[in-house]
């Protein structure tokens, strides 16, 4: 949206060759919008300009290229002058461009749920739509925003759902652990006090845990975990990571872990993320399903709820 006032103190640099004008006057003589048509025009000589208007034979509609004619209805204003019946036949109108442009384009379920995160809609989205394409621009698009979640939000830099773990790995017997989708990197530090060797992986870097003086003992890795190298050890570990990758890498990524270490724990959301950022949301079992398919041994842990509510479940699956 460009306010035409605002576009002569700087807005106009929002305009760019690919885009097209469109114009909203009843009259189709308000100063500040024949104004902006000229600035435009002066800034991008072959912009496309479309007017909403009630005058067929405004001088706005004679700069045009094409006209949206609202049929000029008499307003229900007492007056006949404050802007009524015009506004909602603008308003109308405006809603069917939206509709042909969302079918035009082919804009899907998934493309709306990556940039509707909260509310009622964007719930409704990700559900109807729960995974999310995975091409190689959008993967970009997604690490950028984990790592401007690392640098910038509060919860990405303090939670870490693993720790409350940590005294149940304890009793296991582990001597070397991997962690996958570290996040902060809050568990990995302190599980370095109790097994001997510790592996971080995540592929969007933490200031948490490289700003830190890490013991020696563990190894901090940056880089896509489909991609990297999995060391052998006694146990790989995740929480909160499977969620957030594209189904057709799943099974995949399960069967490298699996080859990785005898023993395996991964918590999983099973509920949408009000960022949008959960790509898979499926029920406890049918993630089973999906371990199951590697290993016959794999089976879950517990179901939990986090922060208390019934919507929200999180299973953990080991083996």
């Amino acid at each position: 949206m460009l306010h035409p006032l605002e576009a002569q103190h700087g807005d106009l640099g929002l305009i760019t060759c690919n885009d097209v004008l469109l114009l909203i006057s009843n009259s189709g003589k308000t100063r500040e919008i024949l104004e902006l048509e000229v600035l435009a025009k002066r800034l991008i000589p072959t912009i496309k300009v479309v007017s909403l208007t009630g005058k067929y034979d405004s001088e706005l509609a004679d700069r045009s290229d094409f006209v949206l004619w609202t049929g000029d209805p008499d307003e229900i204003c007492p007056l006949g002058l404050t802007p009524t019946t015009s506004t909602t036949t603008m308003s109308v109108i405006g809603d069917v461009l939206s509709a042909l442009i969302v079918h035009l384009s082919g804009y899907s379920n998934q493309d709306y749920a990556l940039r509707h995160h909260s509310g009622y809609l964007g719930e409704k989205s990700r559900l109807s739509s729960p995974v999310h394409p995975s091409q190689e621009g959008e993967q970009i698009e997604l690490r950028h925003v984990y790592e401007t979640l690392h640098k910038e939000n509060h919860d990405f830099q303090t939670n870490n759902w693993m720790l409350e773990d940590l005294p149940y790995l304890q009793t296991l017997n582990i001597d070397s652990i991997v962690e996958i989708g570290c996040g902060n990197g809050r568990f990995a530090i302190e599980a370095a006090k109790h097994f001997k060797l510790v592996t971080a992986i995540d592929w969007a870097a933490s200031p948490v845990i490289t700003s830190s003086n890490l013991p020696e003992n563990l190894k901090y890795i940056v880089s896509d975990v489909s991609q990297a190298n999995i060391p052998a050890s006694s146990a790989v570990v995740s929480a909160d990571f499977f969620e957030h990758i594209a189904t057709n890498q799943i099974l995949p990524l399960v069967e490298k872990l699996a080859c990785a270490a005898p023993i395996q724990f991964h918590k999983i959301a099973c509920y949408p993320d009000s960022r949008g950022l959960h790509l898979v949301v499926q029920s406890p079992e049918e993630w089973l399903e999906i371990f199951k398919q590697v290993d016959k041994a794999f089976i879950i842990h517990k179901i939990e709820y986090r922060r208390g509510r019934n919507d929200q479940p999180v299973v953990t699956i080991v083996r």
